[in-house]
């Protein structure tokens, strides 16, 4: 008897995964048996028994039927919650709203059991922090120090931004670069049109060996989201601001002028992320006077979040006080962690 119920008991332990597993038929005629953790960008997170987490192409997926509940968010914005999913002779998928039957095409769905944030539930905290420190020591002792972060919080509404970068280099005791900047951002996004947004920035600067004690930029701008994937972030932004620049030596200085931004990054290449981002303002009393920074570079993941990073700064202040070039270039290789 004991032996009988032994059996019986294993028997239901391996039945009950596949009684409760969710089922992918490919259109190649194979079937996948597992969970269904999440799909967004055209891609679907299957978890499977025997190669854990998978991300499969939907253009490959005939249907998906669900045995457990999950949450959709369709393209209008309708969020269904605790919905099984199960696929329709014509091709559609359906669910049982509030007892009644509900069927659409897989292709009005945007999300499957998306982040809380893409709800409408609160933020989403993500940003990363990076440094470079390189130490020479022989006939001429050098030490150069990087730091740079950014903070990002985001809901469906609105988003808050801070960036921040720190520079200091000695050669022999004696400074030779010793540079700041910090940048404060608010973007609202707007209900008709998701992808557009209005924003302010204030931004500040320091550069001792530029003879900037201060430079102060405050203004508003338009922006537009044009890509939001794993594979590819694409925005743009363009406003006025107004900028007003203390010096130590020379002449202070102040005007107006248009600012713009451009920012992308891209995982089209495995275990490779690529990034270019570049900020700059217009003098509207001097149109010789640009100030741009163009950042290119790319990162390598590693584990815990931690990764390493090769780019390349360039800065230009058309300008730049007399006696200091108006170009400055760094090539760095970073050490950073992302959360």
């Amino acid at each position: 008897m004991k032996m009988r119920q032994t059996a019986l008991l294993l028997a239901s332990i391996l039945v009950m995964p596949i009684a409760m597993a969710d089922e992918m038929v490919m259109k190649n005629g194979s079937v996948i048996i597992g969970t269904v953790v999440s799909a967004e960008d055209g891609q679907i997170v299957f978890d499977t028994p025997f190669a854990g987490e998978i991300t499969v192409e939907s253009d490959n997926v005939e249907r998906v039927t669900t045995s457990t509940a999950v949450t959709l968010k369709m393209d209008d914005g309708t969020i269904y919650r605790d919905q099984q999913l199960v696929s329709t002779d014509d091709g559609t998928v359906a669910i049982n709203e509030s007892g009644d039957k509900t069927s659409f095409n897989p292709g009005e769905i945007a999300f499957v059991n998306p982040e809380p944030w893409k709800l409408g539930d609160g933020y989403k905290w993500f940003g990363d922090v990076n440094t470079a420190i390189q130490l020479e020591r022989g006939n001429t002792d050098t030490d150069e120090t990087d730091m740079d972060f950014e903070s990002v919080w985001r809901s469906l509404e609105d988003r808050y931004t801070i960036r921040g970068a720190y520079e200091l280099d000695k050669s022999n005791g004696e400074k030779n670069k010793n540079q700041w900047k910090l940048r404060n951002k608010y973007d609202r996004f707007q209900k008709q049109d998701p992808d557009t947004y209005y924003g302010a920035q204030l931004a500040f600067a320091y550069d001792e060996f530029a003879d900037l004690d201060l430079r102060t930029t405050v203004g508003p701008y338009i922006g537009r989201q044009f890509y939001e994937s794993s594979f590819l972030t694409l925005s743009g932004e363009i406003g006025v601001v107004y900028v007003d620049e203390q010096f130590d030596v020379a002449e202070d200085n102040d005007f107006f002028g248009s600012n713009w931004e451009f920012r992308a990054s891209s995982g089209i290449l495995p275990w490779v992320d690529l990034y270019a981002e570049q900020i700059g303002v217009l003098n509207f009393d001097a149109a010789d006077e640009l100030l741009v920074d163009t950042k290119i570079g790319f990162s390598l993941p590693t584990v815990f979040g931690v990764k390493t990073s090769i780019e390349a700064l360039w800065e230009y202040d058309g300008g730049a006080v007399d006696g200091v070039d108006d170009t400055d270039k760094t090539y760095n290789f970073k050490l950073g962690y992302e959360w």
